[in-house]
């Protein structure tokens, strides 16, 4: 399940790595790189395997594989067979000097995406100019083109691939301490893919997933150094590179199941319901200690890897899910079940029958799409929830998603409340994440509702409160000076915000801002007094300006004078908070 993006790139924090068995070192500082020194003794291959969860053949013969391009000449067959988006419309765009014509918008953002920092940082050997830099001539005029001409003719295609189809970055122009892929490691990583639905790709938007710099090694992995193959940032290290292609394969999938509760504030890994499974009880130095004697009643490891701490055996518990699901069933029917609702939403890989079976999210989904009735108090309850979040999307620092999200969250505990019993599989914790507050379902009838409901009493207030600031507003005043009157509305506080409502004491991600944003408030004059476009009438090639309705001055009121009248701003107001 994909979670709303935005929020945890700036915390997120780097606690498993996967490595061979070795001592464990003090740890010096993350940030530190210090030269490879490798080890040339190795783990005997068959202690290897009882380290892991599964062995390379029941990877290889892994039920659910869909076959995707890895080649380079099977991805460009794939983009040329390709059929163009319904409303596409040609064009020429620049981006870092390269020239591209009648491309695909999709091929367009994913070269500028591998082009371009991912985060406010600057990447050392980064070219301003990629045009200049790789001098990719006129000629090339399509971004798989100019992604073989920077980054090679085989890996360019596979790393725009990836990028495009999975929203995953490979890019050493966009991290720090990333280098080349091989284009057989980039066709293991697109393996892995085959091996997920699209629908539970556990990653935000923009993900990294890179090779660190060869010869190099986290500082942080002390003598560890040469044994450790990846992380779940996803930073991949040397002894990846020298594994099987099932292992590396093996590997970034375990890794990719880090993720699938570091996306998550609930943190499965770290949640008392999986903790309580193998009794993990935290020391007063922040570790884990497992019990043995309650493993051995009837919860053990699958893997010895998996013992390390709860990351590691949750890690290994959903690798082992994937791809030998007799062994963590048969050890464990406790984890089982709970990755089987909680990561996979009820999907199993036993046998390739399973392959095609509806998930549970779109058994939900289709009882919620065919009708749920919500009484009105209910309904007034989710709007008083939500109201802050849709004065904010208008005139605050929050995108529209917000409040779909918010009403999506609250109607999905009435459902639930009310479905508990209909459906005996149904874990709460699957549907929604109340740190988030964000849920898997989508109540898209609802939203339109509240949303009429909710635009005419938001122009009304705005007007209202302007209407305090008129005796300032002159005729001679400038559109810009104008505008500086309506931004006096931050002084307000909105109307009607519950603000000790319980999902704001336990949320993480709530706005606590009460009143407009300035900004945001001067920029919706400015678009009023200039006109402005319809964002459901915008297209590519022609981009049509709403004629600037202009109000019958009967009067020489200031809120009249420049057009800008209550149907007017509601007419702004429903285009802008639209949730098609």
């Amino acid at each position: 399940m994909k979670f709303f993006s935005l929020i945890l790139a700036s915390v997120f924090v780097l606690i498993s790595c996967t490595h061979f068995q070795t001592k464990v070192q003090p740890q010096a500082s993350y940030d530190t790189l210090v030269p490879l020194q490798l080890n040339e003794e190795r783990i005997p291959a068959a202690e290897e395997m009882n380290w892991w969860s599964a062995n390379a053949s029941q990877v290889e013969k892994a039920t659910c594989r869909v076959k995707l391009p890895t080649a380079t000449k099977d991805i460009l067959d794939y983009y040329a067979k390709k059929p163009a988006s319904p409303g596409y419309e040609g064009g020429h765009v620049y981006i870092s000097g390269i020239l591209l014509e009648d491309e695909r918008p999709e091929l367009v953002l994913a070269l500028a995406k591998l082009l371009s920092p991912a985060r406010e940082q600057t990447i050392e050997g980064a070219p301003k100019n990629f045009q200049e830099a790789f001098n990719v001539n006129p000629q090339c005029k399509k971004a798989l083109c100019a992604s073989q001409k920077i980054f090679g003719a085989a890996v360019g295609p596979q790393m725009m691939y990836l990028m495009e189809q999975f929203d995953v970055n490979t890019s050493r122009y966009s991290f720090k301490n990333a280098d080349a892929f091989s284009s057989s490691e980039i066709a293991d990583v697109i393996r892995v893919f085959e091996l997920i639905r699209p629908e539970q790709i556990p990653f935000q938007s923009n993900k990294q997933l890179i090779k660190f710099k060869r010869g190099y090694t986290r500082a942080a992995y002390g003598s560890d150094g040469d044994t450790v193959l990846a992380n779940a940032s996803i930073e991949l290290f040397d002894s990846w590179s020298r594994q099987s292609s099932i292992m590396r394969q093996y590997t970034l999938y375990h890794e990719v199941a880090h993720n699938y509760s570091d996306n998550h504030f609930s943190d499965y890994d770290r949640s008392n319901a999986w903790l309580a499974l193998s009794n993990w009880k935290e020391n007063s130095n922040g570790e884990f200690e497992a019990q043995k004697r309650k493993a051995q009643q009837g919860h053990p490891f699958v893997s010895r890897y998996g013992e390390t701490n709860p990351f590691e055996d949750f890690a290994e518990s959903v690798t082992a899910y994937r791809f030998n699901p007799t062994l963590l069933k048969r050890t464990s029917s406790s984890k089982y079940n709970l990755i089987k609702l909680l990561v996979f939403d009820g999907l199993e890989f036993t046998s390739n029958a399973a392959c095609s079976q509806p998930t549970l999210k779109t058994q939900y989904q289709k009882q919620v799409d065919a009708g749920i009735s919500f009484s009105r108090e209910q309904k007034d309850a989710i709007k008083n929830s939500c109201r802050q979040s849709y004065y904010q999307s208008i005139v605050g620092r929050s995108p529209v998603s917000f409040f779909a999200n918010c009403v999506d969250y609250e109607a999905t505990q009435v459902w639930q409340k009310q479905n508990i019993n209909k459906f005996p599989g149904l874990v709460p914790q699957s549907l929604y994440d109340e740190k988030l507050r964000i849920s898997n379902l989508k109540f898209k009838g609802l939203k339109k509702e509240l949303t009429q409901e909710l635009a005419p009493e938001a122009a009304d207030w705005i007007l209202d409160v302007v209407k305090i600031y008129t005796y300032r507003m002159k005729p001679e005043m400038t559109n810009s000076e104008y505008c500086d009157v309506w931004a006096e509305i931050k002084n307000r506080v909105y109307p009607s915000i519950n603000t000790q409502s319980e999902w704001r004491r336990n949320s993480y991600l709530i706005v606590r801002d009460y009143s407009p944003n300035e900004g945001a408030a001067r920029g919706l004059c400015l678009d009023l007094v200039q006109g402005f476009t319809p964002r459901s009438k915008s297209t590519v090639s022609s981009i049509k300006s709403w004629v600037k309705e202009k109000a019958l001055i009967e009067s020489q009121e200031p809120l009249q004078e420049r057009g800008i009248t209550r149907e007017t701003l509601l007419k702004y107001i429903l285009d802008r908070t639209d949730l098609k």
